[in-house]
This record gives C-alpha cells, sequence and structure tokens, in this order.
C-alpha cells in the first residue's frame, strides 16, 4: 500500500509540474531561509557556553552613583574588589582578575609584528576557562614576571612557520614596542572560539604589573582597571547571592570619601555578555539580544507562511483533482485511505523541498558569510546540542510535524468530495473553507505588514544615525596609529611635531593633529572635577588632543580659545589649561559659554583654567547621549593616534606619502592606518548586519506571502469561474469581473494592516527606545506596507483573474 501511494505521489507530482515547482519551491525557499537565519541566531546565542563551566562562571559588575543618579555603569573595577570577594563569600570557588593589554607590538629577531588583542591574566584563568593548551604548563605558565603566550595563528604569523611542534618555540625571548622589555615564550594555545567574548592573540603574565605598579594592581580600593570574573558553586542561585554585595559595598569602599561617589555591584552570567551587555568599557564587540530574537521570531514567520502556502495552493488545486477523487471512491478506495494518500504527498513534497533547501544552503553558505561577516556552517550548526538532541532532530521532528500540520487540512478537504457531485463537475462551496483560506491569507498580509514596515524603519534609523551631524567633521580625516617603538621620553616631542610639520608640506594635507582618543572609543573618566571654591564634584570624560586637533575636525568654539602651542609642556605639573564642552559647562554650574571662560577648575590636585567652550559634538555613537567632555593638552608631545584632513583629490598618493614620511620619522615601526569616518561608522556595524539580515528574509517571507496569495485567487477564481460566467452572459465586462475579485482583497489588506500595524507601532517605539538619538516613525510606516501590499496584490489578482475572465461562457456554464 504504501509503495502505491509512493508511486501515486510521483505521478501526481509529474502531472502537475508548475503547481509542484512552485509549491518545492516556496517551501525550499522557507526552509533555507529559516536555517540560515537559525543557524546565525544559534551562533550568537552559543557564545562562551562552549566552557564546561559556563553556568557557574560571572563577571562582577558596577554601577558607580553620585547621590541618586547613575552615572556610570561598566565592568572594570578595583583590583581588590575579586580578591576580597572570593575571601569573604564561600559559594565563590575561584576568581581571576584580567587586564586588556594596550601594547600591541612585540620584535622577534628584530622583526616587529603586531598583536591587534592581548589580555594581562593569571593562572586561576585557566582554572576557570577553557583554553586548549598546545604546549606549555596551564599552571606555570603566566605564574612569573615577563611570561607570555601566544596562540597558535600568532605564533605562525610571527615566526612565519606551519611546523606544528610548537615547543620548539618555548623560552624564545620576544621584546615588547617601545620599552625593549624582555618576554619569555612560555606558552602556546589554540585560539579562542570565534563564539568567545574574550577574544586574544596573546596572553601575559599580570603578576608582571605587580612588579611595574607596585601593590595597586594586586589589592586595591583606589584604581579602576580591573576586570574580575568569579565561578560559583553549583546550586547556587547567583540572583540571590549578589543581594549580599550592598553590605560588601558599604564594607569595603571608600570611593565616596574620596570621590563623593558610591558603588553597587552585582554579577552578570558569562553567557548574557555578549547579548546583554550595555555597560561601558566591553572587552570586545557585543551584540543586541532583542535582535537575535527578533531574528528568531521572522524565522518561525517564514516556515508559518511557507506551510500556509501549501495550504492555500493545495486547496485551490483540489478543484482540478475533484474528478480524480470521485473515481477513486467509485472503485473502493474509503477516505481513511484517501487521507493517507495525501499526507504521504505532503510528507514527500516537504522532503523533496528539504533536500532542494540543503542543496541551496551550501550554495549559498559563503556569500551569506560574507553578509554577516562570520564563519558559519550548516554541519555546525546541525551538530550543536540543544537540550537533549542535537539541532538536527529538532530539525527533522519539527519538519515532519509541519508536514503532517500542512497537509491535513486539504486531505480532509480532497478526501471530502462526494462521487456523485464531482463526476458531473459540481464540486460544492464551503464557507468554512473559504473563510479559513481568507483567514490564512490575511495572517500572512499581517506578517508582511509588520515586515515591510520594520524594514523600512531599520533602514531610516541606520540612516539617521549616519547622517546626522555630529558636530565634527569626519570626512577625509586619516588616522594613524602613533609610534609603538619610539621611547616614552621628552624626545618624542621634537618627533611629533617634526612629523606633523613635515606632512603639512605636502599640498594635499590641509592640516595635522594628534589625540589620545579617536571618536568612537572610550574616554577615560575624571571623578571629582570642582569649580575653584565650590565643594560639589562632577564626572567628566577625559580626553587629550594637541592644538592643531579642533582644526583637523572643524570643531566649532561658542567661546573662548583652541589650545595653543605654548599650552603643551614637557612637565606635566605646569600644564594648566583646559577645554571643555557645552554639556560640561552646563553640568560644572555655568549659565553661559562665556561665563566659563578663564575660570578655574580644581582636579588632579591642582588647578586648571577653562580657555574654551566647544560646541557640543559627538564622541560616541548615536545610541549613547552626547557625554560631557574635558580636553587637556597632551603632555610630552604624546599621542596614540595621529589625525590627517586630506583633500579629496590624489587620496592614494597622499596615503603614500604619509606611510613615506612615517617610516623615515619612525623606522622599523608597524604603518596603521585608516579613514576616520569609516572607523566611526563601524560603532553601527550591529546595526547595518541586523538591517542587511532583516531586510534580505523580510524579502523572502514577503515573496512566500505573494505564493499564498497567488493559490488563493486561483482557487477563488476558479470556483467562482459560473459566477462569472453569469455576470459575463448579463453584459459584465473584464474590468468589472476584476473589481468584484479585488475588493475582496482589498479588504483582506485592510485588515491585515489594521490588525498588524498597532502591533509593530509598540514593538517599533521599543526597539528605538535602546538609542539616545532616534528618527521619528512618520506617516511612511503605516502607508508603506498597505501600499506595497495592495500594488503586489492587485498584481497577482489581475494576473489570476484574467485567466477566467476571458473565458467564454459558454465553457464556464458547459456542465449546466
Amino acid at each position: 500500500m504504501l509503495r502505491n501511494y509512493f508511486k501515486t505521489t510521483f505521478r501526481s507530482l509529474g502531472k502537475n509540474k508548475t503547481f509542484s515547482l512552485v509549491n518545492i519551491l516556496g517551501l525550499s525557499i522557507g526552509l533555507a531561509a529559516c536555517i540560515f537565519i537559525l543557524e546565525y541566531a544559534f551562533f550568537q546565542l552559543s557564545f562562551d557556553k562552549y566552557h564546561h563551566k559556563s553556568d557557574q562562571l560571572y563577571r562582577v559588575m558596577n554601577e558607580r552613583f553620585e547621590g541618586d543618579q547613575l552615572i556610570q555603569r561598566g565592568q572594570i573595577t578595583y583590583s581588590a574588589v575579586g580578591p576580597q570577594m572570593a575571601e569573604d563569600y564561600p559559594e565563590i570557588l575561584n576568581h581571576t582578575t584580567i587586564n586588556p593589554f594596550v601594547e600591541n607590538v612585540f620584535l622577534y629577531e628584530n622583526k616587529p609584528t603586531e598583536i591587534s588583542s592581548s589580555l594581562l591574566v593569571e593562572p586561576s584563568f585557566f582554572e576557570m576557562f577553557d583554553v586548549e593548551v598546545l604546549a606549555g604548563n596551564p599552571e606555570t605558565m603566566v605564574s612569573e614576571n615577563y611570561q607570555i603566550v601566544l596562540t597558535e595563528s600568532m605564533v605562525e604569523k610571527m615566526f612565519q612557520t606551519t611546523d606544528a611542534n610548537w615547543t620548539n618555540y618555548l623560552g624564545t625571548i620576544l621584546e615588547m614596542g617601545s620599552e625593549r622589555s624582555k618576554w619569555q615564550l612560555s606558552g602556546v594555545i589554540a585560539d579562542p572560539p570565534a563564539s568567545s567574548s574574550l577574544q586574544y592573540e596573546a596572553l601575559l603574565s599580570r603578576v608582571t604589573l605587580f612588579s611595574l605598579w607596585g601593590e595597586s594592581a594586586r589589592f586595591s580600593w583606589i584604581n579602576s582597571d580591573y576586570y574580575h570574573y568569579v565561578e560559583l558553586a553549583e546550586g547556587v542561585d547567583y540572583k540571590q547571592f549578589q543581594n549580599k554585595f550592598d553590605d560588601f559595598s558599604a564594607k569595603y569602599f571608600r570611593g565616596d570619601e574620596v570621590t563623593g561617589t558610591f558603588e553597587k555591584f552585582h554579577l552578570q552570567p558569562l553567557a548574557d555578555v555578549h547579548l546583554y551587555s550595555d555597560y561601558e568599557y566591553e572587552i570586545h564587540e557585543t551584540s543586541d539580544g532583542r535582535m537575535v530574537w527578533i531574528l528568531i521570531i521572522i524565522a518561525g514567520f517564514i516556515m508559518v507562511m511557507a506551510w500556509v502556502n501549501y495550504v492555500n495552493l493545495t486547496t485551490s488545486k483540489s478543484l482540478q483533482r475533484a474528478k480524480e477523487v470521485g473515481i477513486r471512491k467509485v472503485v473502493g478506495a474509503s477516505r481513511v485511505q484517501l487521507i493517507r494518500q495525501y499526507l504521504t504527498e505532503s510528507i514527500m513534497l516537504n522532503l523533496l523541498a528539504f533536500i532542494l533547501a540543503i542543496t541551496l544552503i551550501q550554495v549559498l553558505q559563503v556569500p551569506f558569510n560574507n553578509l554577516i561577516e562570520e564563519k558559519l556552517s550548516l554541519l555546525s550548526f546541525a551538530t550543536m546540542e540543544l537540550g537533549p538532541f542535537p539541532v538536527y532532530v529538532w530539525g527533522l521532528l519539527i519538519l515532519l510535524l509541519g508536514a503532517i500540520g500542512s497537509g491535513t487540512y486539504p486531505a480532509f478537504v480532497l478526501s471530502g468530495f462526494k462521487p456523485s457531485q464531482t463526476l458531473k463537475g459540481d464540486y460544492g462551496k464551503s464557507s468554512q473553507g473559504r473563510i479559513l483560506r481568507k483567514s490564512l491569507v490575511t495572517f500572512q498580509f499581517i506578517l508582511s505588514t509588520a515586515l515591510i514596515a520594520g524594514t523600512y524603519l531599520v533602514m531610516k534609523q541606520t540612516q539617521f544615525m549616519k547622517r546626522q551631524d555630529l558636530g565634527v567633521n569626519m570626512e577625509h580625516v586619516v588616522t594613524v596609529e602613533g609610534p609603538s617603538l619610539a621611547s616614552f621620553d621628552t624626545t618624542i616631542v621634537s618627533h611629533m611635531n617634526a612629523f606633523l610639520n613635515k606632512l603639512e608640506q605636502d599640498a594635499h594635507i590641509i592640516k595635522a593633529g594628534t589625540s589620545s582618543n579617536v571618536f568612537g572609543s572610550r574616554m577615560p573618566r575624571v571623578f571629582d572635577v570642582r569649580r575653584l571654591g565650590q565643594t560639589e564634584g562632577h564626572m567628566l570624560n577625559r580626553m587629550g588632543a594637541n592644538y592643531r586637533f579642533f582644526d583637523v575636525y572643524q570643531i566649532n568654539f561658542l567661546a573662548g580659545r583652541p589650545f595653543r602651542q605654548e599650552d603643551h609642556k614637557e612637565d606635566p605639573s605646569l600644564i594648566d589649561a583646559a577645554i571643555i564642552n557645552e554639556k560640561a559647562s552646563k553640568i560644572l554650574g555655568f549659565k553661559t559659554a562665556e561665563e566659563a571662560v578663564n575660570k578655574k577648575l580644581l582636579f588632579f590636585g591642582q588647578e586648571w583654567t577653562i580657555v574654551g567652550i566647544t560646541e557640543d559634538f559627538h564622541h560616541r555613537s548615536l545610541k549613547e547621549s552626547i557625554e560631557p567632555i574635558l580636553i587637556l593638552p597632551i603632555y610630552f608631545g604624546y599621542s596614540d593616534t595621529y589625525q590627517i584632513r586630506v583633500s579629496a583629490d590624489n587620496v592614494p598618493q597622499t596615503i603614500a606619502y604619509i606611510e613615506q614620511t612615517y617610516n623615515e620619522f619612525y623606522p622599523g615601526d608597524v604603518f596603521e592606518y585608516g579613514f576616520m569616518d569609516s572607523r566611526f561608522n563601524n560603532l553601527y556595524k550591529s546595526d547595518e548586519q541586523f538591517g542587511k539580515i532583516f531586510n534580505l528574509f523580510s524579502f523572502l517571507a514577503i515573496a512566500i506571502a505573494c505564493l499564498g496569495l497567488f493559490g488563493l485567487v486561483g482557487y477563488t477564481a476558479v470556483q467562482r469561474t459560473k459566477e462569472i460566467g453569469i455576470r459575463k452572459v448579463l453584459g459584465a465586462s473584464v474590468v468589472d469581473v476584476l473589481q468584484l475579485l479585488s475588493k475582496e482583497f482589498l479588504w483582506l489588506i485592510l485588515l491585515a494592516n489594521f490588525i498588524g500595524l498597532p502591533l509593530i507601532y509598540m514593538g517599533a517605539e521599543s526597539w528605538l527606545e535602546g538609542y539616545a538619538f532616534r528618527t521619528n516613525i512618520g506617516w511612511v510606516f503605516f502607508a508603506l506596507p498597505l501600499v506595497v501590499i495592495a500594488f503586489i496584490s492587485l498584481c497577482i489578482v489581475i494576473g489570476q483573474t484574467l485567466k477566467v475572465a476571458r473565458l467564454n461562457p459558454i465553457e464556464s456554464l458547459h456542465c449546466e
């Protein structure tokens, strides 16, 4: 019997090639899109879960308050926090402290190699986190001063080798950047997985800081440059446990006596770091968990729409198979046998669609990876553990249930035809069936409405952020990383000034300056900044800049002046000039910018004179509010970054000149450059990535919905063939017939917009709340889905209706 079902299924698919192709194509596109989305979403959700202790690992977070006002949320805190927590609370089994390391150049045999990311760690780092050690002893390889551990890829890069015998390189001495300090290679480890929130190319012994910074690096309640992670005992509820931290803050924290601030501590699960972090000074780029779940919902919508299509397309074809059903029943087929047959067809068709979907994924995996800028694979996704079973088991189960669920209704419709009617061409009408099909298409219209409106809003917000006036001009500004091998002494002053002067000799270089922070980066904080004679302190963001910086970015001043060359001193204690932005002046209590000029500030234990007040400008992305900024002259002429405004002409030649000049002044150093506007726009990378994925799969979902509408319109047109024939006999034109059927679907579209737009509006408002500077929703948000869906629907209705409307009434009424 089963063999007969298979033969009948393939015969039916072959007989209706166009119908079968549309059905299989719709399902396969839906399946492929769903798998691609889930592949990306599960990758995002898998961050840091590869650690075998991931359920027990947490990072320590802090919130800093001035009175009742929250002024800072982050994870950098005092060196004493982790060790003291581990000592006070038996629930903490282990702890480790991490420092991101800023030095990025090491030399081997006088050849510099850039290390883009490195961490200072303790031996407990290897006890808590899963790190694959390829060579060396994890208990001792960061236990002594000046030890360094490199990743496999960094060893290959630095030593120009593919030799996997890593022990041969242990003991090698590497020189670090400007200090030329000697570091011993004590271990080689595997590269961290892409799904790790801690990305690094090198790990250095944190104990080295103790000899450089003293006891404050080991245990201090003053310096705040440390990241702490703790391991809780199994079964400990971290939410209840962290309630004890209020007493911890009151007992140990002394910051309120020094800066007038108070801090609270809490824990964040390691598995939440990547998706649910809205904190300052993140070690790596994070994503937005809301966006990931939105994509998962879209994946569900796409599959539901694909199966709804199958229902509509199959039932629209049921009238053409009614005589087949009648004949089968006449020769003895029971309704149960017919239901089994049509369910078999549904399962077989879904299976064929699944095979085609897998083929599409294999072909499109690389382009998809390029789109999301990740290296994902179907095999890794399919074998990922999800509860008691791998993902592929759940996928096959859902596919089977979907095939049965989507095939059940058409099977009952087809098997319910009566031979006495179908063999005469009388197929009857079912108001219940008609209502169900219209409800399914309306549901698709609702989803399409939401997706079109959502796509428009995501694009609008992204463009709004990119086009917003930032208060600075970043166009045609080249950034060059400061020298890593130059000595940190007063000789760098002459080097810097000579370097900048030499650059400006080129006609295509308009201005060259320096700063300690580039736009988009986090600035250090200065606490307890006070006006002279006042007791109330304030927190400001601090950056260093030279006198040319303001011309490079064309920053406007409300009052006062930029720095002058004489404001820069070789002795830091002699520097007393300061510039603030408008927001900082208001926080400090000045009513106007002019009032602030030449007023005195007290911080760092000395007096400073405000020489200028700038207009507010965005140093960070528009997701964040404008920060109060304090700008100080760079001492020693030292700079993290050179920033050079160039003309739009001959940019490649200008870059070549900058590199040539850089190599002349800093021989052997690594020349790194970029464009400031591109660098700043990287802050929106996750938003753009989400927008691309959202747009792509929204388009596919709408295309699938169009197939469903195609099926329903075809079904309705065929079912009303006789009615249309009678109307034509009575004088109705083709236009009259088009109006008759179009009106019915336009009402469905209006109903879908009436239901869908309020829902997506609430979601849109919630999403936009995550941006300090946001676009307005506007009338296009409401009008665009209606216009787009109405236009597409009318095209489909016209195309399908014309086939029936052009029939000769004699053909339409021949059975009467």
